[in-house]
């Protein structure tokens, strides 16, 4: 008869990597506890041999799922345009950084009439995820406090309150839309009109504080809707050196009803925006924006909700930049 062969082991990875077998788990469950170099002489053992870790087992004996949870709401997309490439980016690069340590990514959205904290409720109590990715927090966010007192590991893309774990990432608002005002300063410009999102989210706050801060010369203006903003900006009278628009939807939007009245973008007037959605460098006059690293922060939020998984010490929250994109339009 012919004998199956044998299934490659833990062992035999960590014997060909010189290495212990506890080592090689850790590889595979918890990356960030191990040294690069040794990571890609266990990875390049695991290569060689065609080990392919048993995910059912390893969950079976640790009481993991092996997966994070990534809850969406519909009012993401209804107060913010544009963000469902903003979110489908951002899964990209969950889901990318995920699988790397044998993860997968649970996107899930509360039923008709249901909370975002019953469905965190559902995901605890069936064990369907270690973890809980909270995407847009606020202060004293209740999605925050609900899971802090459940003890239950979560990563937060948004800063969390003081008196809570500091499990989170988020961009860098303020220095980024700063380095927008410095660039406008540089090129010569000298009054601007900030067109702003009328809403509460803390990221709308941050970047007029960090624009306003570098050009002092600004009059700020608040919308709650793109046809409030093409309204006012086609009935301006007298445009300034730049209009400044805290996101890219608004940014588009400006530029059209400028170029509606025969204002050059880019030459009588600057535009920028903020975040780089994909239609930024795609239009007649590509915007100058700032790009948010979309990539770079999904792996920054997988890596911290591992340490959370494995119950590490509290740890600072992570900043990251979004830099500048100088394109045209300014």
């Amino acid at each position: 008869m012919v004998q199956r062969p044998r299934r490659t082991t833990v062992a035999d990875v960590a014997r060909l990597a010189g290495v212990s077998a506890m080592t090689v788990s850790n590889v595979l469950n918890a990356p960030h506890r191990v040294s690069e170099p040794t990571v890609r002489t266990v990875q390049a053992a695991i290569d060689q041999l065609g080990y392919i870790p048993n995910h059912a087992a390893r969950a079976l004996s640790s009481g993991r799922s092996q997966v994070i949870g990534l809850p969406l709401y519909d009012e993401f997309s209804e107060e913010n345009p544009g963000l469902s490439g903003f979110l489908h980016g951002l899964l990209d690069g969950l889901v990318r950084a995920a699988a790397v340590s044998g993860y997968g990514v649970h996107v899930t959205t509360p039923t008709a009439g249901a909370t975002e904290i019953a469905l965190y409720e559902k995901l605890i109590a069936a064990r369907q995820v270690d973890a809980i990715v909270v995407l847009e927090t606020m202060p004293n966010d209740e999605r925050i406090e609900f899971l802090s007192q459940r003890r239950f590991p979560f990563v937060a893309f948004g800063r969390t309150g003081p008196h809570h774990r500091q499990c989170w990432v988020d961009v860098d608002n303020e220095s980024s839309m700063a380095g927008i005002a410095r660039h406008l300063r540089e090129t010569g410009r000298e009054s601007a009109l900030y067109l702003r999102t009328d809403s509460s989210l803390p990221w709308v706050h941050q970047r007029e504080d960090g624009f306003v801060r570098e050009f002092p010369h600004t009059v700020v203006r608040s919308f709650r809707t793109l046809e409030e903003l093409d309204a006012y900006v086609s009935s301006e009278s007298a445009p300034p050196d730049v209009l400044v628009a805290d996101n890219d939807a608004f940014a588009v939007v400006a530029m059209r009803a400028l170029q509606r009245r025969g204002v050059r973008v880019g030459e009588d007037i600057a535009v920028t925006g903020f975040n780089d959605f994909p239609f930024a460098s795609m239009l007649d006059t590509p915007l100058t924006t700032a790009r948010i690293p979309l990539r770079d922060i999904a792996s920054c939020l997988f890596d911290r909700a591992l340490l959370e998984i494995s119950g590490d010490p509290d740890q600072p929250g992570r900043l990251v930049t979004a830099p500048l994109v100088v394109r045209s339009s300014a």
